[in-house]
């Protein structure tokens, strides 16, 4: 018990000692008046580093590599741009050919040559963009390599609406095409060049595949006609063979001229013994004077007709827009990187940040330094 009262005793003794009412807490509290009257007399000094900051980061832009890309968008083609190939599907359905050339035909065509890396390949070493690029920069052909394939597997691209989560719910397919590279107009004319470019091989297949078609039907044909015109030689030889007998029948038979009645003799209704061997030697003149077979064979005339239509068919010369336009390459050029008005923007918060952060550690170690010596 005495010693709890001792304690209780020392506790008051310390705070009759210590008055810690009598502290001041302004040194822990943070004059910003004096702060901004700081920053204001050094406004100078923040501005020229800002600017300083600034005028590096457009530099740091100018020298960085651009790039540009520009884009399009395509879809089917329309009825209108097919009435070409309308027209000629229409001439080929006539001689049985069916040539399956359609809009979605076109376009998916188009798309899978688009994507073609070899054809990105083809069409960018012949470019005058890079003969040019080569020119004034010659690297060895390994650096030339990763140069190519970094341009055809990241700056031409294809990006199909089927691949996205439509959230507009189109009823209709389309591609985005884009080509990117150092100016907006290399973008542009690199793009609508190798757009053309897979537009004219797009067409050469669509006059590949119709020719292939008729070539196919002048075949078929032509081989049917051969068989059906071996089946009617055979059929006359077989006639003439029959009627040979019914000539022998008919003599030995002692019948020359036609015989009414029952028919008694008549063992074939094609040539009939009852006709006579006169009548029959008439009807062998005749089988045997025929040169032509076709001449007396309905189907094989059709068929010789069909064929002589297909071999003088020419498919004309046909140039065929595979897709349609929903927004022309030259209508959308974007700068990809750097982005340079970012990077000057954040470049000037970091300039005013630390210049402003400058200047008052400049102050206070200033005042630190006169406290001392005073």
């Amino acid at each position: 018990m005495n010693e709890e009262i001792k304690r209780n005793q020392n506790v008051d003794a310390m705070s009759n000692n210590y008055d810690f009412s009598s502290l001041s807490s302004s040194k822990d509290e943070i004059d910003l008046f004096e702060l901004f009257s700081i920053i204001v007399k050094s406004k100078k000094t923040i501005l020229w580093m800002t600017l300083l900051f600034a005028i590096v980061a457009a530099g740091v832009c100018y020298l960085l590599p651009q790039k540009w890309t520009s884009t399009a968008v395509i879809t089917s083609a329309t009825d209108q741009q097919l009435q070409v190939l309308d027209k000629l599907s229409s001439e080929l359905t006539v001689l049985g050919i069916n040539i399956g050339i359609d809009s979605s035909y076109l376009l998916g065509t188009f798309e899978q040559s688009f994507d073609s890396a070899d054809l990105r390949e083809k069409y960018l070493i012949n470019s005058d963009y890079f003969r040019l690029k080569m020119k004034e920069n010659p690297i060895d052909k390994i650096q030339q390599r990763i140069l190519i394939e970094n341009i055809v597997n990241n700056n031409i691209l294809s990006n199909s609406s089927l691949d996205k989560k439509d959230k507009e719910n189109k009823h209709y397919n389309f591609y985005t095409l884009s080509y990117s590279a150092e100016t907006p107009q290399d973008a542009y004319n690199l793009l609508q060049g190798y757009i053309d470019y897979v537009n004219a091989i797009v067409n050469k297949n669509v006059k590949i595949k119709i020719q292939r078609a008729v070539d196919i039907a002048k075949l078929n044909t032509d081989e049917q006609y051969r068989f059906d015109l071996l089946k009617a030689k055979n059929n006359l030889s077989v006639n003439i063979e029959k009627l040979k007998i019914a000539i022998a029948i008919a003599n030995v038979a002692a019948v020359k001229t036609p015989v009414n009645g029952s028919g008694t003799f008549n063992d074939d209704d094609t040539f009939p013994i009852t006709i006579g061997s006169y009548a029959l030697n008439k009807k062998l003149e005749s089988l045997q004077t025929i040169g032509d077979i076709t001449t007396i064979n309905a189907d094989l005339l059709n068929r010789k007709l069909h064929l002589n239509q297909l071999n003088m068919l020419a498919i004309p010369k046909l140039t065929v827009m595979p897709f349609q336009y929903l927004q022309q390459a030259s209508s959308s050029i974007k700068k990809n990187s750097p982005k340079s008005t970012f990077i000057v923007l954040l470049s000037v918060f970091m300039g005013l940040f630390c210049s402003v952060g400058y200047v008052l550690i400049r102050h206070f170690v200033k005042e630190r330094k006169n406290q001392l010596a005073g």
